[in-house]
């Protein structure tokens, strides 16, 4: 029996007589909103491609305009029960199918963890940090900074005060700990992401804040090094790779979830690419720039005991 591979590894059918399901209801069990509302989306895009609806039909189904359409197949808005049944009913999705594209509806506009720090995160970030503690792999590349989800409160602290145009401790304390508890939930499960963070040598040269705090980052970093699930590795200031980029996540899910997605942040926007092609030629980049970076554990810890000494005086 024929089937169509679904994004997320499923097995969805191309006709409405040869029912193949399109999650594994158990998975669905724990899924988070923001993974609901791309599992979610992502289906209907499939169904209607698969049934040959273009997008002006499947938004007069539920009499919305086709950006509308477009918005809820992203997961750029939040999806409505009622045209999430009755786009099920146009692309003629089986009963299993639609209860469980409505589980995802409902999961979708429940609220995430960071609700309450929502006054104090761009917008531009909510997907990523919706994501990141349910991949399987990541893999970050930094050229400027220490990455979010190593920083110490100390350097958090200097790097959210030097970036806020009034720094009072009404704005800077809320961000960090928001750090900490994207932290908490990344580092903190029974079974963590297996993560690289590839660090451009300049960030451990770069005093943010005082010495000090530098040290206590880098003795952070340190503490980091042996731990099981996490590679950290510096690229060279002699690499001859160099990345337009200053910052580029790729996120990697379990079998029968979300397909890959590469984040790159900007100063004052972010770009989620999950085309295969886009995920590709970024995924490359960061390959490229980890063949250059530090090769072991002990070439890593040696240069973060270099940087320390500097900060150690």
């Amino acid at each position: 029996m024929g089937g169509y591979l679904f994004t997320n590894g499923a097995r969805v059918s191309p006709r409405p007589d040869d029912p193949i399901p399109l999650f594994d209801p158990g998975r669905l069990a724990d899924v988070r909103p923001t993974a609901a509302g791309l599992l979610l989306g992502g289906a209907l895009r499939q169904r209607r491609d698969q049934c040959g609806i273009a997008m002006k039909i499947a938004a007069k189904a539920i009499n919305a305009s086709v950006s509308k359409v477009s918005r809820l197949e992203r997961a750029e808005s939040p999806p409505d029960l009622r045209d999430v049944e009755k786009l099920a009913a146009t692309y003629k999705v089986s009963a299993e199918d639609r209860a469980q594209l409505e589980v995802l509806a409902r999961r979708a506009v429940e609220a995430e963890w960071f609700e309450p720090f929502l006054d104090f995160t761009p917008v531009w970030m909510h997907r990523l940090m919706g994501l990141e503690a349910e991949c399987a792999q990541l893999m970050t590349y930094e050229m400027k900074i220490v990455p979010g989800l190593l920083q110490t409160d100390d350097y958090a602290r200097q790097i959210i005060s030097n970036g806020l145009p009034v720094s009072g401790a009404d704005q800077v304390e809320p961000r960090v700990r928001l750090r900490q508890e994207r932290q908490k939930r990344f580092f903190g499960q029974n079974q963590p992401p297996q993560a690289i963070f590839l660090l451009d040598e300049s960030i451990i040269f770069r005093q943010v804040g005082s010495p000090k705090t530098m040290s206590g980052q880098l003795l952070k970093l340190l503490n980091l090094v042996d731990v099981p699930e996490v590679s950290i590795r510096f690229v060279p200031f002699d690499s001859t790779v160099v990345s337009n980029h200053a910052s580029m996540t790729h996120l990697v899910f379990g079998t029968g979830g979300l397909p890959p997605m590469v984040y790159i942040e900007g100063n004052d926007d972010a770009t989620y690419h999950s085309k295969a092609e886009d995920v590709e030629r970024h995924v490359e980049l960061m390959l490229r720039l980890s063949a250059e970076a530090a090769a072991s554990r002990r070439e890593s810890r040696s240069m973060l005991q270099r940087a320390l000494e500097r900060f150690s005086d």
